[in-house]
């Protein structure tokens, strides 16, 4: 079959590669002149390795990241690390990531740690996430951390990611925020481009096509056919899209009104990630994930990437991603880089005083984080749609478990299956 696949992301990428190996003519549409989606990447010229325009590691419970790198023949080119991770609380920085620096945290009881490591222990072992759902996160977490860890650790996370959709995230995300994380973080040698370039090296081996600065702006069923509108017009037995809501909508002239108003009714958060180069160090001790538990600071997580893989990838620079997710009606997404430079680096001096800033890229995304609510398993989006041959695949449709690449290979499996059905 001719099958279209609207957007370059990991998602279409995943799907193109595994629809191709089974001899489908698979063609890429992807408005972007470069292919990647959240997981893109650039590179200046005395690196030897890509950087991420978005921070990305891996866990060691990705299992479809692992089985694709082992179909790409790229699994010796993942690595684990025990990278450090901590928390910002009252203007100090503190390990908080496994028991020993849990019981060592200054700012609980130890009956508050205890309580907290037994959450944590219970949810790793829990594998029904779905009575979870009903409950409120901030709820759960007060009744079983307790009201002080919940206010001091998680209550400004929470409030810092989802702004006034907060009291509606349901337990189970942060059941799968727990269960699926591990010590040990992952990464490529040579960045997610090695992940990227191997599907696009095997895409066009299987006879496939990738078209980049192409933007699909309809798609018509005529008949048995699909006609997809780009720079000029395609005929396809089935399409894939994996954009965003809104734009699936736009996009897609068949589909029914009650299709259109579900669309329009998913929730979803931006990403502002501002990248530096300094002249040494920000986290001085080596963390490299610092949560942000301060809501007076205009961001929520600071990533020096360099304390997580050697700076010598990257010409000696030290860098740093500094960002958060932001609702797309929040002012930040309309400043430039310098004003968000400005804005951020009062804050990052609070961190360390000492710093000076080199160099600096500024990446935006609308749309990086679904907000879910509570049941949301009861109105999770399908990938098939009601116009027979065209799917649908976003972040919203990885629920319980969270926005990631792993999650993104899962969706585009589950595509190649459906495909197969609907032969």
């Amino acid at each position: 079959m001719k099958i279209a696949v609207v957007g370059g992301g990991i998602t279409g990428l995943a799907s193109a590669y595994l629809l191709s190996r089974k001899g489908h003519e698979v063609y890429i549409f992807e408005k972007e002149k470069t292919l990647g989606g959240l997981a893109s990447f650039f590179k200046e010229n005395a690196w030897q390795w890509s950087l991420e325009k978005f921070y990305h590691h891996f866990f060691t419970s990705d299992q479809e990241l692992f089985d694709l790198c082992k179909s790409l023949r790229i699994q010796d080119k993942l690595f684990f690390k025990n990278p450090k991770t901590s928390v910002l609380v009252d203007g100090k920085i503190y390990r908080f990531d496994n028991p020993q620096s849990i019981l060592s945290f200054p700012k609980l009881s130890i009956i508050d740690k205890l309580r907290t490591g037994l959450t944590v222990l219970g949810l790793k072992l829990n594998n029904n996430w779905k009575p979870l759902e009903k409950i409120p996160a901030y709820s759960f977490i007060k009744k079983t951390m307790g009201k002080n860890t919940y206010n001091l650790i998680w209550k400004p996370l929470l409030e810092s990611k989802f702004g006034k959709d907060f009291l509606d995230i349901p337990a189970s995300w942060f059941w799968t925020r727990v269960k699926k994380r591990s010590f040990s973080l992952g990464y490529f040698e040579g960045g997610t481009q090695t992940l990227v370039s191997n599907l696009e090296k095997n895409i066009l081996k299987n006879k496939g096509q990738i078209l980049l600065n192409s933007e699909v702006k309809t798609i018509k069923k005529i008949g048995k056919k699909f006609e997809l509108q780009a720079e000029k017009k395609y005929l396809f037995d089935k399409v894939i899209v994996t954009v965003p809501p809104c734009h699936f909508s736009k996009m897609s002239e068949d589909l029914s009104q009650e299709e259109k108003a579900y669309l329009s009714s998913l929730k979803s958060l931006g990403s502002l990630c501002l990248i530096i180069s300094l002249d040494r160090h920000l986290l001085n001790d080596g963390t490299y994930w610092l949560n942000v538990n301060d809501s007076s600071y205009p961001f929520v997580a600071v990533v020096e990437h360099t304390n997580y893989i050697e700076k010598e990838k990257y010409g000696n620079e030290i860098l740093v991603y500094i960002g958060g997710y932001y609702s797309l009606d929040n002012p930040i997404f309309s400043l430039t880089k310098d004003k968000v430079l400005q804005k951020f680096t009062p804050f990052l001096k609070k961190i360390n005083p000492n710093i000076k800033i080199k160099k600096s890229w500024l990446f935006k995304e609308e749309y990086a984080q679904p907000v879910v609510s509570l049941n949301y398993s009861y109105r999770l989006p399908k990938i098939t749609t009601s116009v027979s041959g065209l799917y649908w695949a976003s972040l919203h449709h990885v629920y319980p478990e969270d926005r990631g690449i792993n999650y993104a290979i899962k969706i585009a499996e589950k595509i190649a299956d459906e495909v197969k059905k609907e032969r």
